[in-house]
C-alpha cells in the first residue's frame, strides 16, 4: 500500500482540490483508493457525502492519527492512501508527511504563495520522503505554452530544496461544476482539458509512489 500525502501551510493552494481529483484518477487507473480528511475544515468529507457514488472511499480523523488509520485500511485491502492535510499545522503535516511514501506541495502561481512555501519546504526538507511542488490554479495555457507568470513561478520555486511538478493544473470552470454534486472533473466532463490535466498530473505522481 502506498500513500500520497498533500501538505502546504498555506491555506488556499487546492489541495483538497487536487487530492480529490488525484483519488478519482487512480481509480480509474484501476486502484482501491481510501481518502483521508484530516483537515478539520472537512472540505473533502463535504464533497464525499454529496457523492453517489461509494468510491472513493473516505474516513475523517488527525494527521498524528494517520499510522492507525493506515493500519486499517492495508487491512481493508486498498492499495492508495491519500491524505488531505491541514493548514497551519506542522506537527500535523510532518506526522503525515513522515508516514508518506511520497508529498505533493500545491501552490499557486501568486507571489504571495510563492513567497509561503519555503515554510513547508523546510517542513519536508529533512524527510527522506519524495516531494514534488505542483502549480495549481494557474492560468490556462496560452497556444499550448505555459504563461508568463506561471513560467516566472517556476523559475522562482528552483530556490527550493523541492523539484518542480512539470505538470501544471489550470483554474477552470469545470473544477466548480464537477465538485458542486460530488464528481471529479473526469466524471463531469471526461474529454475536457481539466481532466486531461488531472490525468497528466497522476502520471507524473505514479513514479514518484513506486506505482
Amino acid at each position: 500500500m502506498k500513500t500520497l500525502s498533500l501538505i502546504a501551510q498555506k491555506g488556499g493552494t487546492g489541495k483538497t482540490t487536487l487530492g480529490i481529483h488525484l483519488a478519482v484518477q487512480a481509480l480509474r487507473d484501476g486502484r482501491s483508493v481510501l481518502l483521508i480528511d484530516t483537515d478539520p475544515q472537512g472540505s473533502a468529507g463535504a464533497w464525499w457525502q454529496r457523492r453517489q457514488a461509494e468510491v472513493p472511499a473516505l474516513v475523517q480523523g488527525q494527521g498524528t492519527e494517520l499510522p492507525g488509520m493506515q493500519a486499517e485500511a492495508r487491512a481493508r485491502g486498498f492499495d492508495l492512501v491519500i491524505v488531505d492535510t491541514a493548514p497551519h499545522s506542522s506537527e500535523q503535516s510532518r506526522a503525515c508527511a513522515e508516514c508518506s511514501d511520497a508529498v505533493l506541495i500545491p501552490t499557486r502561481p501568486a507571489i504571495l504563495d510563492l513567497d509561503a512555501i519555503g515554510i513547508t519546504t523546510a517542513l519536508v526538507a529533512g524527510l527522506s520522503v519524495p516531494a514534488e511542488i505542483v502549480l495549481n490554479a494557474c492560468p490556462p495555457p496560452l497556444l499550448g505554452h505555459e504563461t508568463r507568470i506561471v513560467a516566472e513561478a517556476r523559475e522562482a520555486l528552483g530556490a527550493y530544496p523541492v523539484s518542480v511538478c512539470p505538470v501544471a493544473v489550470s483554474q477552470r470552470a469545470a473544477f466548480s461544476h464537477a465538485l458542486i454534486d460530488g464528481h471529479a472533473v473526469v466524471e463531469f466532463e471526461a474529454h475536457g482539458k481539466a481532466a486531461a490535466e488531472i490525468d497528466a498530473l497522476w502520471r507524473a505522481v505514479k513514479p514518484r509512489l513506486g506505482l
